[in-house]
């Protein structure tokens, strides 16, 4: 069985910045953020799928999952959503179960 799993592996890095407001600190440190420099905390893995037939998969643009949907229309409306909320790419994969 093919199964689709959403990771999400978790970084953290203290970042120093100088700001007018924690609401500015905040922006300021996501933007200072160096994952080169970050450690790697425990992964979690959820939203674990069963994709035995046709699948319509949203990913947005740094690949994450944003849905599982089994007709296109909803994947593309779920993407369309995600696109018009965030300004970032959304994309809808068509993925079928391997057989063995």
């Amino acid at each position: 069985m093919k199964y689709k799993v959403s990771v999400v592996m978790s970084y953290w890095q203290n970042v120093d910045v100088e700001a007018d407001s924690a609401e500015d600190a905040k922006y300021k440190a996501v933007e200072a953020f160096d994952i080169t420099k970050a450690d790697i905390g425990e992964g979690e893995a959820y939203d674990i799928t069963s994709i035995d037939k046709v699948k319509y998969v949203v990913r947005n643009h740094n690949h994450t999952v944003l849905g599982v949907f089994d007709n296109e229309h909803d994947a593309e409306k779920d993407a369309k959503e995600y696109r018009d909320q965030t300004g970032n790419p959304a994309y809808v994969d068509k993925e079928t179960a391997n057989e063995s």
